[in-house]
């Protein structure tokens, strides 16, 4: 993101706004795959970000679609994809998601649990269809994750012992529906790719023993990293590929099955740049706040999860680079003494109508905000490509009748 486009895109659509280069994202997607076996099959997590213009540029890339919501089937059939390059997964699938997926032809789903697994039998039974379904596991061993999902106790994915248990593989036996694969996802890896991938495969060898199914697809996760709202460098990928080969070639799963890895927020983080302008300054005692006009509604980080990113982050001024050094409080327009991005940080001085920008922000933005808290009319998201725009989105957060209201 340069200067001259971002005062362009804000004289345009107004501030804030969100920025998304294609180029990078279709960069990230070919540095990932460098990084992976070359017959690895690759699935975009829709909840990073589910717009579909970043979305798209997946799919053109040879990326599938890992959905769990209607919404994001939605996104997915706007964007192009077709209803068999879909995964529909999630903790808590219900009837109406499952039969709207079905009917939309999506025909694989990640199911966490035996009730999950029979309700998909019921449905697809009824659709006079045969769903094709992967086991989500949740590993009896821990992982080396940042935020673990599997192999801790969680409300993902089926226990282990429960699928290694006597009775498990005729509990399976439903109509409607065909085992076909394992899914395993530990969470957000920092420096264990390899050795939690080696723990997936090892997971999927011994349900699949316990269960004897043919086994056509072991979806392993990802978790690939990448830095939120700052400049702090990425982390390095080189040698993955080779050691996960090692791993997958001595697997007696080569040569039968698909080994297959799913990310969010290394496809998309680094596109996104958040937009923002300088509101206010003022001064509360021995304390700088620096008012702008987004915030924890915006650029939450899971705030509604209780992950409000508070430490640092990097702001980079448009307007004008000024001497000196300011520390301040940087706060959103929100009446909550929570809108806080970030405390006594260090930054360049900067004045009321500057505009800033906040980088890698293309994961966990808008979506994972409190997008609806007070009301505020959502920013506009803008994708481009060398410097033109190619298409334009804005998500509502706001009452809509779902019919005539009554007459008091």
């Amino acid at each position: 993101m340069n200067p001259g486009l971002a005062q362009k895109l804000i004289a345009t659509h107004g501030s804030p706004l969100f920025a998304y280069d294609l180029d990078a994202v279709a960069a990230r997607a070919a540095d990932l795959r460098a990084a992976l076996p070359a017959d690895a099959g690759l699935y975009y997590s829709f909840k990073a970000n589910p717009l579909p213009a970043i979305a798209r540029e997946l799919r053109l890339a040879g990326v599938q679609a890992e959905i769990t919501s209607g919404g994001e089937l939605h996104a997915a059939c706007n964007a192009g994809f077709a209803p068999q390059d879909m995964v529909l997964g999630g903790p808590g699938k219900s009837g109406r998601l499952l039969q709207n997926a079905l009917a939309q032809g999506v025909r694989t789903f990640s199911c966490e649990s035996f009730t999950d697994v029979a309700r998909l039998s019921t449905l697809a039974e009824a659709a006079g269809v045969e769903a094709q379904v992967l086991l989500r596991v949740n590993p009896a061993q821990a992982p080396d994750a940042r935020l673990a999902m599997s192999g801790v106790e969680s409300q993902f994915g089926f226990n282990e012992a429960l699928l290694l248990a006597p009775g498990a593989a005729a509990r399976l036996k439903l109509p409607g529906i065909r085992l076909c694969g394992v899914h395993v996802y530990f969470g957000t890896q920092t420096n264990s790719l390899v050795a939690n991938t080696r723990a997936a495969l090892e997971t999927a060898e011994r349900v699949v023993g316990a269960l004897g199914f043919d086994c056509g697809v072991i979806n392993a996760g990802g978790g690939f990293p990448w830095p939120y709202a700052t400049s702090t460098p990425s982390s390095h990928l080189g040698g993955l590929r080779l050691e996960i080969e090692t791993i997958w070639h001595n697997s007696p799963f080569h040569g039968r099955s698909r080994l297959c890895f799913e990310s969010g927020r290394y496809l998309s983080a680094s596109s996104g740049t958040l937009l923002t302008t300088v509101l206010d300054i003022k001064q509360s005692g021995s304390k700088t706040y620096v008012v702008l006009d987004t915030g924890i509604h915006h650029l939450g980080g899971m705030s509604g999860l209780g992950r409000i990113p508070r430490a640092a982050i990097t702001l980079q001024n448009f307007t004008a680079q000024r001497e000196g050094e300011d520390v301040v409080d940087i706060v959103g327009p929100l009446c909550s003494p929570l809108d806080s991005l970030a405390r006594s940080q260090k930054i360049s001085p900067v004045e009321v109508g500057d505009l800033l920008a906040v980088p890698n922000v293309g994961a966990y933005g808008l979506t994972a905000s409190l997008l609806a808290f007070l009301s505020h009319e959502t920013p506009a998201e803008v994708a481009f490509r060398r410097g033109e725009v190619v298409e334009c989105w804005q998500l509502p957060c706001w009452h809509s009748p779902l019919a005539p209201a009554a007459k008091p």
